[in-house]
Formats: C-alpha cells, structure tokens, sequence
C-alpha cells in the first residue's frame, strides 16, 4: 500500500477523529491527532503534513493562527489543504471561509468516506506534475549544519522520492540543489513521508517541493516535459 503521508485532525475530540481513521488508513494516509488547535499551531511550525482537518468553530484566534502558520513563507505547511468539519447548523458559517484559506467544508454528518474523497483530490490538485521521472538525478541538501548527497529515484514537478538507509524525520525542511543538465535548480523541500519498508521498490523518503529559487520550477517543469516527450516518464 503506498504511503500518501500524514494528515493532521485538530479541533475534535479523539472520538470524532477516530471516525475516519480507518478509511484514511484504507487510502494510505496516516492521521496525526491533536485535540488542542492552538497546540496544532507548534506541529505546523516543524512538521509537514499533506491536509490539515480541522473542527469548526474553534476558539477565537485560533483558526486564524492556524492560517497564518500555513501561509508563513517558510512554514513546511505552506500550500497545504484545509478542510473544516462543521455541525450542519454551522456549515454555512464554516463554507464562507472557503478561498479565504479554507478549502472545502463538510458537515460532521457526512459519512467517512466523502472526506477520504476530499482529501485525496486535495493531494491530487497539490500535485500539479503527477508523471514520475525514474532516473537518477543527483541532489545536494542542506538542513542546518548537516549537508547530504543523494539520488532521486523518483522525480515530479511537486517533490522527489530518494533512496536512502537513513532518512531525515518527516516535517524536516531542507534546501535542495538538483543537478540538472541545464544547470542546478534550487530550493527548499519538507520531508513528508517515510517509505515502507518492504512494500516499497525504494527504501528511503517523499519530499514536497516547497519554493524555488529564480526560474527553477520553470526550468523543472520543462525538463519534465522533454523527457516526457522522449518517452521517459512513466505515469
């Protein structure tokens, strides 16, 4: 079963979470839960995760502060998904932060299965390049003081896959330097998944581009499609 990685349930109590664990295990995700949304605020500092659900209403400020987090130029969150859970008799309330940052809003009395919907067309969309390129693409990073080299075995106009016997921990953010023929891209990636072990071709980890520097997902992105174009990507 892939690993679609980590989606983070806040505002609810552990029994309302509990819900749609199964079936969000079922598509490959994990739920991380913690009940307190102004203590939610500390994991979106440090830790990526690819949605964000959320109860609704929250105390004052502190869906505010969750949004705020998510749109911080170097938060490992930025331009993750959120989706608000909602009584019905809240909903309206709860649909009218849509394109205000929220996403989508649900009533709690759906069933489980719409928000695994939801969700995975929410990483879906966050993926605009799905086609995979499985070569070799060498990789310098750099988080903190520690400098790595790695090879990609998995490359996408959104993140990489890299094979590694000791990954970085997921929701570590680091500055990444692709080799690429045309000349290095550069930016900064949040490690978001670990792969499984014995499930997975590869042994090692899933990062999300988060920014580029100057042209680089231009110049990403074209590489892409030439390669596509060749015949060496596979979907």
């Amino acid at each position: 079963m892939e690993n679609k990685g980590r989606i983070l349930f806040t505002g609810m109590a552990a029994e309302t979470a509990a819900r749609y664990e199964p079936g969000l295990f079922e598509a490959g995700f994990e739920l991380v839960l913690e009940s307190d949304a102004g203590r939610a605020v500390s994991h979106l500092k440090g830790e990526g995760f690819q949605a964000i659900v959320s109860g609704y209403p929250l105390a004052t400020g502190q869906l505010g502060g969750i949004l705020d987090m998510m749109r911080a130029k170097d938060s490992p969150n930025y331009g993750t998904g959120l989706v608000l859970l909602a009584r019905r008799d809240r909903l309206r309330a709860a649909a009218g932060l849509v394109g205000r940052g929220v996403n989508k809003a649900l009533s709690l009395e759906e069933g489980p299965i719409v928000l695994r919907i939801v969700l995975e067309r929410l990483v879906e969309v966050a993926q605009p390049m799905a086609l995979r390129l499985p070569l070799a693409i060498e990789v310098s990073a750099i988080a903190g003081r520690q400098h790595q080299e790695w090879t990609t075995d998995n490359l996408s106009g959104s993140g990489m896959l890299i094979g590694t016997p000791d990954p970085p921990k997921v929701g570590g953010s680091f500055r990444f330097s692709l080799a690429l023929p045309d000349g290095d891209v550069q930016g900064d990636a949040v490690v978001v998944r670990h792969t499984f072990e014995g499930r997975e071709p590869v042994s090692g980890f899933g990062a999300r581009f988060l920014s580029f520097q100057d042209d680089g997902q231009t110049r990403l992105l074209q590489f892409l499609r030439n390669a596509g174009k060749a015949g060496k990507l596979e979907t």
